[in-house]
């Protein structure tokens, strides 16, 4: 059932949870544009940088699990409005740059915080717009990430270098307290899903082997997801001797060109049976490729900027299919929530195992080792899909959303 008898208009709620999904980036790629200048300034170094992108990935993992259960019965609004003013006050408070404990447990506060919004999101969509047309709004709002991504960059990186490092943490702190009220406002109306009389639990969600074959492979593009964020900006400034503002107009490409991505999957996905499995295979034999080619060929920052923009590109496709799309068809159950969660649980957790890893390795080794690995992850992670194509014992969707 969708609640169209909302006060306010399903474009002006649309818009706001838009933009409030969108901040949330700006308060989470802060630290990875920040990343240089905390170590230059030798407030925290390389290894600590990559265990709180770790605790970052892990928290927000087991978040999503979590609230993505909660938000099947929860309203909407509070879900939304709670985690970003939580957001909001664990960032300002980053700001101060306390003693190293004290960032990892606020930086881990707003990794919990933000898994509060994803499936809240999925919901609201699902809410004001009639089935099919929910379909197509919700292709267009994960299109969010990317611009999260471009518009963190460039005012970040503005922050940085015309006002000082504690404001990129201050000022995304206060952008998302006020869109926070802002949902508050013009979601109040927003239901959460009805109780399905096939509703399933979380272990009943488990059981399923599609569900769980797919965990692999949303673990792996995990890795590749969140630390292509986290490193981009060092690896240009390292590699290439670039200054912090320079970099910016270099790594800016990347969140453009999986812009552009997020937008082209409806023409993917049409193109490809309307099977987002097949996508999904598609776009990791695209991170396999372009991974190869970083760690072969990547002798000028334009050249990596644009291997790297392929493999963002790619996983942007990969990460629409499986938390976006692919839980759609549990949606008679009542279970999209649960499902989208279950799928970025795996994604974060993959993402926190590699923040970790890489931050050891790229101290020691560069980061040559870090490429080398996204080719053998993206090989295995499509023959799984793959395998799931070939299995089709569970139905595929095949709703068209473009």
């Amino acid at each position: 059932m969708t609640n169209i008898k909302t006060k306010y208009s399903p474009k002006l709620i649309f818009i706001i949870v838009y933009l409030a999904y969108t901040s949330i980036y700006i308060a989470r790629v802060n630290l990875s544009v920040a990343t240089p200048v905390l170590d230059s300034e030798g407030i925290i170094n390389t290894v600590q940088i990559g265990a709180l992108g770790s605790a970052f990935s892990v928290i927000y993992a087991c978040g999503r699990l979590i609230n993505g259960a909660i938000s099947d019965k929860k309203a909407p609004w509070f879900m939304i409005t709670t985690g970003l003013i939580a957001v909001s006050i664990s960032n300002i408070l980053v700001g101060l740059f306390p003693p190293f404990i004290a960032i990892f447990l606020l930086w881990s506060t707003n990794a919990y915080a933000q898994s509060m919004l994803w499936s809240s999101v999925l919901c609201v969509v699902s809410d004001i717009y009639p089935e099919q047309e929910a379909k197509k709004k919700t292709s267009l709002m994960v299109t969010s990430v990317a611009t999260g991504n471009i518009v963190a960059i460039l005012l970040n990186t503005f922050l940085i270098t015309k006002l000082g490092i504690a404001f990129a943490f201050v000022i995304p702190g206060i952008i998302t307290l006020l869109l926070g009220g802002a949902v508050c406002i013009v979601a109040k109306d927003v239901v959460p899903p009805c109780e399905a009389k096939n509703h399933k639990s979380l272990f009943g969600l488990l059981k399923k082997r599609t569900i769980l074959l797919l965990l692999v492979p949303a673990l792996m593009h995990g890795v590749m997801k969140e630390n292509i964020t986290l490193w981009m900006v060092a690896y240009i400034v390292d590699t290439f001797n670039l200054h912090l503002e320079d970099s910016a107009y270099f790594v800016l490409f990347i969140p453009l060109i999986g812009f552009v991505g997020r937008l082209l999957y409806p023409v993917c996905y049409k193109a490809l049976r309307e099977n987002e499995h097949l996508v999904s295979a598609f776009g990791f034999g695209l991170c396999a490729l372009s991974s190869g080619l970083l760690f072969l060929h990547a002798k000028n920052p334009i050249v990596a900027i644009v291997y790297l923009s392929i493999v963002y590109t790619a996983v942007s496709l990969i990460n629409t299919s499986l938390l976006s799309i692919f839980p759609i068809q549990y949606q008679k159950s009542g279970n999209v929530a649960s499902v989208s969660g279950i799928m970025d649980f795996a994604t974060y957790l993959g993402g926190g195992i590699g923040s970790v890893i890489y931050g050891i390795t790229i101290s020691k080794f560069g980061y040559n080792p870090m490429f080398f690995s996204w080719v053998i992850i993206s090989i295995i992670s499509m023959l799984i899909v793959c395998y799931v194509i070939y299995r089709k014992r569970e139905p595929f969707t095949t709703h068209s959303i473009g």
